[in-house]
């Protein structure tokens, strides 16, 4: 979003993508949800853990190498935290 040919169209890219994240956010954490209680036979009563870094954690890791605002960041980790940690 820093190039000279995107200068018209920057402010999109800070809806878009957040956008994208938040749904990608909601979706999974709806989905582990359910499917956390699904590995308790293979792997015991702490697999939601296992489950959480392997499966769901993951693809967000792509997040610290964009470069997005600050105050970006901090809204979708606050909501991954409430959305896997919390609720």
């Amino acid at each position: 979003y820093q190039m000279k040919r995107f200068e018209k169209h920057r402010t999109w890219i800070f809806y878009f993508t957040p956008a994208i994240y938040l749904v990608f956010i909601a979706v999974n954490g709806f989905i582990f949800a359910f499917s956390s209680q699904s590995y308790n036979a293979w792997l015991g009563t702490s697999s939601w853990i296992f489950l959480l870094i392997l499966q769901f954690i993951s693809p967000l890791a792509s997040l610290f190498f964009i470069s997005l605002p600050a105050l970006v960041m901090l809204e979708l980790m606050t909501v991954f935290v409430l959305v896997f940690l919390v609720i």
